[in-house]
């Protein structure tokens, strides 16, 4: 059965679907500007990257392209920011190990307990908390971006 399942990767593909709306709709003149104390393109690529640290098993490595941990965990800024085009590929990436992590839950399964974020974190933790946790991580960001966005007079997305 998949009937949570169903229902949380609906609020999950909302939040990616968002995410990929935030870049299209933000003016070129603010994708390299800092909202909240970030730049824009580097919030939305973080949120991306987090798709891997939520779902790597314990000795996965997170991906290191096209700018790695250090720029997605807002610790350092490359010198030149990104294309809204690299960030979106990157995003797309992103997406597909996450839609293919969902696809192998069923309901039963969001109970057990889940490998990696159980040793990243040190402390028990099962599927389910990994996809509420990665689905609210989304959301979280979506807000944030659209903070900046209405900032600068825009109508944000969500």
């Amino acid at each position: 059965m998949r009937n949570v399942v169903n229902g949380m990767k609906g609020y999950f593909d909302r939040g990616m679907d968002f995410l990929f709306r935030q870049i299209d709709e933000c003016p070129d003149d603010l994708w390299n500007r800092k909202g909240g104390g970030f730049f824009y393109w580097q919030q939305v690529y973080h949120a991306f990257f987090c798709v891997d640290y939520f779902l790597l098993p314990p000795e996965g490595e997170m991906v290191e392209e096209p700018f790695g941990r250090a720029v997605a965990m807002f610790s350092e800024v490359p010198p030149v920011a990104p294309s809204k085009e690299t960030v979106r590929e990157f995003g797309a990436v992103m997406r597909k190990k996450a839609d293919e992590w969902i696809a192998a839950l069923d309901d039963e399964s969001l109970g057990l307990r889940h490998e990696g974020m159980t040793a990243r974190k040190k402390a028990e933790t099962c599927n389910g908390a990994v996809f509420a946790s990665l689905c609210g991580h989304n959301m979280y960001h979506v807000g944030c971006l659209d903070s900046v966005l209405r900032e600068h007079g825009l109508k944000g997305v969500y």
